[in-house]
């Protein structure tokens, strides 16, 4: 980060950009907040050097001199309190002025971060993940509206926290995924590594506690635990969408998030038809209906200028 512009910013003369691109550096690593405390620290000394020799050129002649070593313990005892309420005020300023990050995926793409604290995250089609612009420094904690796989830096002492519009999952370190779409009443945690914490939001008190491959889900309030059968379920981040013993309702809303389109069924009576398989997701919408059709007579159309299918 250029010094010019680092000592704009403690006089106070930086603009809005200017500041936040500066609070934007320091939140990338360690070393650079590290960097921006010395130079704070730099700059309050030579700030106080400068205003004691401007001090003493306008002092009266002949003025008794203050001995040595009394006149060195009042500057270093000066310059702490001056760090000090500097440090204390860029503290209070950079929590101040934090901002809401956020990750939005359209409809039909996926993407992979890595947040400050160094965890990787996988977000599914249409997930949005929030978080604060001052993240890691005190707290871990992200929102979540989607699906999102996580793997989680280790750090006993901040938990890391993924809150959905239903539940919360609270971990030290791990490897799990979260699936929790807004206005779904649908609630899915699979755990890989580790053990996460489920509670239901508002509430201390947690609901289930996971182990290794273990698999929590709430539907509409009711839940169930189970061990998970298979990782197919998560190689969504591989561009695989596997089913097992999924509803077709099910399927239809993930490929309407997957492909970004709107599927009308006729014939409710169709929602309930169980389907296994497994597709790639390069292979498209119509691949996938034509291989569900040999198992289930139906017909479809497709209008690609409102991105929407029929189904009867």
């Amino acid at each position: 980060m250029n010094q010019e512009l680092l000592h704009k910013y403690f006089k106070g003369n930086t603009t809005v950009e200017e500041e936040k691109r500066i609070l934007n550096w320091v939140d990338e690593s360690e070393n650079n907040r590290k960097t921006l405390l010395n130079e704070r620290m730099l700059f309050d000394i030579a700030l106080f050097t400068d205003s004691k020799r401007h001090k003493r050129e306008k002092a009266v002649a002949g003025a008794r001199l203050i001995p040595m070593l009394r006149w060195s313990a009042r500057i270093a005892a000066t310059v702490i309190v001056v760090l000090c309420c500097g440090y204390l005020l860029k503290e209070y300023q950079y929590n101040k002025v934090a901002q809401t990050q956020t990750v939005a995926v359209p409809a039909g793409q996926r993407a992979q971060i890595t947040l400050a604290d160094g965890t990787k995250v996988w977000l599914n089609a249409q997930s949005t993940l929030s978080y604060s612009s001052n993240f890691g420094r005190n707290d871990r904690n992200v929102e979540l509206d989607g699906e999102a796989y996580f793997e989680v830096a280790k750090n006993k002492e901040i938990p890391f926290n993924v809150n959905t519009e239903t539940n919360q999952v609270r971990v030290v370190g791990t490897h799990f995924n979260v699936c929790a779409y807004k206005g779904s009443d649908e609630f899915e945690t699979t755990l890989i590594e580790g053990i996460v914490d489920i509670y239901a939001k508002g509430n201390d008190h947690p609901l289930a506690r996971l182990k290794k491959n273990e698999f929590f889900g709430s539907y509409a309030g009711k839940n169930k635990k189970t061990v998970l059968p298979s990782y197919d379920y998560l190689r969504w981040r591989e561009g695989l969408y596997c089913f097992d013993d999924s509803a077709l309702e099910c399927i239809f809303s993930k490929l309407e998030k997957y492909y970004n389109v709107k599927i009308i069924v006729d014939d409710p009576a169709l929602l309930n038809y169980r389907c296994t398989g497994k597709f790639k997701e390069q292979d498209g919408i119509e691949h996938i209906l034509k291989v569900i059709q040999k198992d289930l007579s139906f017909t479809y159309s497709i209008n690609e200028e409102r991105d929407t299918i029929w189904i009867k």
